[in-house]
């Protein structure tokens, strides 16, 4: 298998560039578009025609035939979608189970106790509700929401799961029967446990989306043996905030609590604003999608490269443009890189999740 090395993530305008010096950055996309061969399985019941228009998280791995092999989830229902990238064509493959219909006795950890959403009907199991994917060898990593319901404020315990499925060096579930994929999955719930005791955010877990700033997971990277979940709120004072932890404390056998350290990294992104979507870079960056917290209308949505090793400020790689009025409705809700200084970004609302590729100022990868 053939993967992206690692290289400095210096700007292009130069190293020395700042958030500052970028801040007028406007990103357009790309003129030419992606083609689908059939549409991504929606979350509805009719999703075998209907397309996805939910779509919330994507990880790409690089084969050796040059082409990428991707893993896509929507912030409905219980599945994830395989898919592989050629040039300009996108190509849906199987999708995989992530849950079931009823909770798992298998889930590592227990589901959160200490605290209920403020609707205190009896806690569902419904959809994962997915909203980032990660890739680190040999995973890939899908998360929910972890957070009440925007809509009416209850608990899903569903959305409470972090999943993994392990993968061979070309992104294929490794399991011996490939028409059993779900045998290559294991799930916890201790990251919600993360989540409540989490400095400066735990106080917001499961309080209200809307009328509390509630906090809710939006994008995930690992990178080697830690986790980082993007936290779309709260946003305080500017700052949005990832929340590490040790993957094999998260998934270590058994239901018993975790033991692994954590730690909150606040990111200066503006006012209003959290984090999107992440996506993990060779040498331990992250690119980091920003946008609206809640529905603010004039807050942007941006392009950012963070350490979370070192902190400090992040450098703004740019601003999204607008959407023509076609479609303004899309909201820009994930993103991978597809190239030394490219990058693809899906939208919410839009049908297969819009598909745009973006140059951005900065050297992210080369491809060998």
């Amino acid at each position: 298998m053939r993967l992206a090395s690692s290289i400095c993530l210096a700007f292009l305008l130069g190293s020395g560039a700042t958030a500052a010096g970028a801040k007028d950055t406007i990103l357009e996309p790309e003129n030419r578009r992606y083609t689908f061969k059939e549409d991504l399985k929606g979350a509805g019941k009719k999703d075998d025609a209907a397309g996805a228009y939910d779509v919330s998280g994507i990880a790409c791995i690089l084969r050796d035939s040059g082409k990428r092999r991707c893993l896509v989830v929507n912030d409905e229902g219980r599945k994830a979608q395989f898919l592989k990238i050629d040039e300009r064509s996108i190509e849906p493959k199987k999708t995989i189970d992530l849950i079931g219909k009823a909770p798992d006795p298998k889930t590592r950890g227990t589901v959160f106790a200490g605290k209920q959403c403020p609707d205190k009907s009896p806690a569902k199991f419904k959809e994962f509700d997915g909203e980032g994917v990660a890739y680190a060898k040999p995973y890939f990593y899908v998360v929910g929401s972890h957070g009440c319901g925007r809509k009416k404020d209850t608990l899903n315990t569903s959305a409470m799961i972090l999943a993994r499925i392990r993968v061979d060096g070309q992104g294929k579930p490794d399991v011996e029967d490939e028409d059993e994929p779900e045998g290559a999955i294991e799930t916890t719930y201790r990251l919600g446990e993360v989540l409540a005791g989490a400095d400066r955010v735990g106080a917001s877990f499961l309080e209200s989306l809307s009328e509390a700033n509630g906090l809710n997971i939006e994008g995930i990277a690992v990178v080697k043996d830690r986790l980082y979940a993007g936290l779309r709120a709260p946003s305080i004072d500017g700052e949005a905030f990832l929340v590490e932890a040790d993957v094999d404390g998260l998934f270590a056998d058994g239901h018993g609590a975790y033991q692994g350290k954590r730690r909150t990294i606040p990111i200066k992104v503006g006012q209003d604003a959290g984090i999107r979507d992440l996506t993990a870079l060779d040498d331990g960056r992250l690119l980091v999608l920003t946008g609206p917290a809640q529905e603010q209308p004039k807050v942007a949505y941006k392009l950012f490269l963070f350490d979370p090793g070192k902190g400090g400020e992040p450098q703004l790689v740019g601003e999204l443009d607008e959407l023509d009025d076609a479609e303004r409705a899309g909201k820009p809700e994930a993103v991978t890189v597809i190239g030394s200084n490219r990058v693809l970004i899906l939208f919410d609302s839009l049908k297969n999740g819009g598909a745009r590729a973006y140059k951005v100022p900065a050297k992210l990868m080369i491809e060998e």
